[in-house]
């Protein structure tokens, strides 16, 4: 776990979320699109709200299975994350490892890293081992709008498949943490904020179905990944980790058996009013693991 900072960078600032008016799965059945055709990857009226977001190394209360997500001290052996073929063989064993050691889990999948940098992303792994490049049409870039990666809905037998695996019998417990890491110099500007899952409600959640995200070699790209949008509420509390260094891991879950809502966390970039003038642009990378409690 990282140390927490002599001072509280606690800020104000718009993220983007489902209008309040909008859906919510107590409600309203899932929706779809497919941006393999002309739908945009960011859905039309989403609400921009000023919204507090604490400073997570000033916080006492925060882990993986309590608010949803820590940081941690954990250099990686990779240091050119421009290297594709470290990632896949170095970077993916780490994050694997860990996963296997903070969830208890026996078995630990992973196949696809996205890198974010302004108005693109680095695709890498899925289903070919290649990278490919995407822009902000296919979802690339930094994501503002509130959302959370999977919903209860989703499975993992067909995601599995596509790369040749099935998931073992009868597992007690499965789970999906995101690793999401800066590789710039710092990340200043356009940090990651992540909303402590314990003060999220069902009625702040619609379902969207997305087909044709990322790169067509991305292993959701033609299954199609459910995801929550997510509305602003009062009841929730938003951190980021000030200035995060290349050292530094967030991890935060994505997915979780025992139940998604109250257990994984909403999470977006956002413009940072305390960011200073002359930070470097962000960038970051992130991959998921899946992982089999059995």
């Amino acid at each position: 776990m990282s140390t927490q900072p002599d001072s509280d960078n606690t800020l104000k600032a718009p993220l983007m979320y489902w209008p309040a008016a909008g859906g919510d799965i107590t409600t309203d059945e899932p929706r779809q699109y497919d941006m393999r055709g002309s739908d945009r990857y960011a859905p039309d009226g989403l609400e921009r709200v000023n919204t507090t977001i604490r400073d997570a190394r000033a916080a006492t209360d925060v882990g993986i299975f309590t608010s949803g997500f820590d940081l941690f001290d954990h250099p990686s052996q990779v240091k050119d994350f421009s290297e594709h073929s470290a990632i896949m063989s170095v970077y993916y064993e780490e994050c694997r490892t860990l996963a296997r050691a903070l969830t208890g889990a026996e078995c630990a999948f992973t196949y696809d890293h996205l890198i974010r940098e302004p108005d693109r992303q680095v695709s890498g792994g899925g289903t070919d081992g290649q990278t490919r490049i995407t822009g902000g049409a296919q979802g690339g870039g930094y994501v503002g709008s509130v959302h959370m990666d999977y919903t209860t809905h989703t499975t993992w037998e067909d995601y599995l498949a596509v790369h040749g695996e099935h998931p073992p019998s009868n597992p007690k417990r499965v789970l999906v943490l995101n690793f999401w890491r800066g590789v710039s110099e710092v990340v200043d500007d356009y940090p990651l904020a992540v909303c402590d899952a314990r003060t999220v409600r069902a009625e702040d959640l619609f379902e969207t179905v997305v087909f044709g995200y990322g790169a067509d070699n991305y292993s959701w790209h033609d299954l199609g990944i459910e995801t929550y949008n997510v509305k602003a509420s009062s009841r929730q509390h938003w951190y980021y980790y000030p200035r995060m260094c290349a050292s530094e891991l967030l991890v935060f879950k994505t997915f979780d058996s025992e139940g998604v809502i109250g257990r994984a966390c909403p999470h977006a970039a956002f413009t940072n009013p305390l960011a200073c003038a002359d930070a470097p642009p962000r960038r970051s990378i992130e991959l998921r693991v899946l992982c089999y409690v059995l």
